[in-house]
């Protein structure tokens, strides 16, 4: 295991942190190509249940800034394997020859989470969460249907892309375990502190306490997951001597 030093890590972290930005630069302005079209796509949940909602712009730029917002977190989530990449190349100098090889199985199952994530909260979180928030005003207080594109889209992007990468945390969790940081003790410690920390997460994602839980569940079954996982390849490595 080679040392460097400091400079040579902060110089190599500043290099690896760069070719992300640059990443994430040309990804955003290949997406404003496409920006309206995934419009489109994250108004469909709220326009599925409430197909009178109006959605409508409050300042000159708004409009301008949606499109501009869009292809920013599109051009994070499409430069994710890149950031993942870089992210694994930095820590690496530092793994053994074993851990090493399982840059390539992680990185597929790291997009495969990134994915799910994205997915589950379209699908599963955002209509839930839209039903009851936008159903306060429509239902309840019989309010008219109008909603700023500016706002709408900005909690729906926080959401999706919140979840895209809250769902690394099994891939956190098995690098930390198989490079020596945290034990397997330690990650059955944190399981109560956690349940308070998944809450804190979803209040500091959500706005409304039905988004914050469902945002606190998901998180605790990948923790209880993760741990199970971590488990048995800790007992797999004990059952195979090297």
């Amino acid at each position: 295991m080679e040392k460097k030093p400091l400079i040579e890590h902060l110089e190599e972290l500043r290099r690896r942190l760069f070719v992300i930005a640059v990443s994430i630069f040309v990804f955003s302005i290949l997406s404003f190509f496409i920006a309206q079209d995934i419009y489109e796509i994250l108004k469909y949940p709220a326009l599925k249940y409430y197909p009178n909602l109006q959605f409508v712009t409050l300042t000159p730029t708004s409009a301008f800034f949606v499109l501009m917002k869009i292809s920013l977190i599109c051009g994070i989530i499409f430069s994710f394997p890149v950031i993942f990449y870089q992210a694994w190349k930095f820590i690496e100098p530092g793994l053994l020859e074993k851990e090493k090889k399982l840059l390539y199985p992680l990185l597929g199952v790291g997009i495969s989470l990134f994915l799910l994530g994205v997915g589950f909260a379209y699908f599963a979180v955002l209509p839930v969460a839209l039903r009851f928030l936008i159903g306060v005003g429509i239902d309840i207080l019989k309010v008219t249907p109008l909603m700023s594109i500016d706002l709408y889209t900005s909690f729906v992007l926080k959401l999706v892309l919140a979840f895209g990468f809250l769902f690394q945390l099994p891939i956190v969790m098995y690098v930390l375990t198989s490079i020596g940081v945290v034990k397997i003790e330690t990650w059955k410690k944190w399981r109560k502190p956690f349940i308070v920390l998944a809450f804190v997460i979803g209040a500091i994602i959500a706005p409304d306490w039905m988004t914050q839980i469902l945002i606190a569940v998901p998180l605790l079954v990948l923790y209880e997951v993760a741990l199970r996982f971590n488990e048995w390849m800790a007992k797999k490595r004990e059952s195979k001597p090297f």
